[in-house]
């Protein structure tokens, strides 16, 4: 069969239009919607305060706000891969500033562990607080392949007015695993690890001197 200039020109045309099509197909597949990830709240919220932190009514704690690395400070949800490598959950992302978040759900367990004290968190002068704290995170580094956290930190207790020569200082560890190999998971040991921080600063508080 000869193929004529007008069959070429038609077949040409075919084409042109099924690329068209094709293109316009791949543009209008929408994207993959992000996920964004909150921390859990306190897991231990409810349960009774440990005996070493024994309420003194009418105390104020002066609380600094929670530090933690600068590598995590960031939307994008991230883990380490080894030593020195980071990686991110891909289209994953804090619902809000993370340093934020963790800050606000470390002052709730605390709150749950010191029902007698006043917590204090910026403006604290008029209150005279008894003591402050200020808490430290310099590791918290979430293994993906080892659904592992690993986490260092440091509380320092000073008190205030007649504690004032009073210093409860400590240097902490901690290791927790997650269940699943999700953000979701990750977020939980974040959460899991601010209630055990909580629990060891709230004992640091009520060993300041009476």
């Amino acid at each position: 069969m000869t193929t004529t200039p007008l069959h070429r020109r038609a077949a040409a045309l075919a084409l042109t239009v099924a690329t068209a099509a094709f293109a316009a197909g791949c543009v209008s597949t929408p994207d993959r919607p992000p996920t964004l990830l909150t921390l859990p709240g306190p897991t231990t919220a409810s349960a009774p305060a440990p005996a070493t932190a024994a309420p003194r009514e009418g105390r104020t704690l002066a609380m600094a706000r929670l530090d933690i690395p600068e590598y995590l400070v960031s939307r994008r949800v991230r883990y380490r891969t080894d030593g020195s490598t980071l990686a991110e959950w891909p289209d994953t992302f804090w619902a809000e500033r993370i340093e934020v978040g963790m800050s606000r759900e470390f002052a709730s367990a605390l709150r749950a562990r010191l029902p007698g004290w006043r917590l204090c968190e910026s403006q604290c002068a008029e209150w005279s607080p008894a003591a402050g704290l200020r808490v430290v995170i310099d590791r918290m580094d979430y293994s993906r392949a080892q659904r592992r956290l690993q986490a260092s930190a440091r509380v320092a207790v000073v008190g205030h007015g007649a504690d004032a020569r009073s210093v409860n200082t400590q240097r902490l560890e901690y290791e927790l695993t997650s269940e699943a190999d999700t953000p979701q998971a990750q977020a939980q040991a974040y959460a899991d690890l601010l209630d055990r921080l909580a629990t060891d600063a709230a004992a640091a508080v009520a060993g300041l001197r009476p």
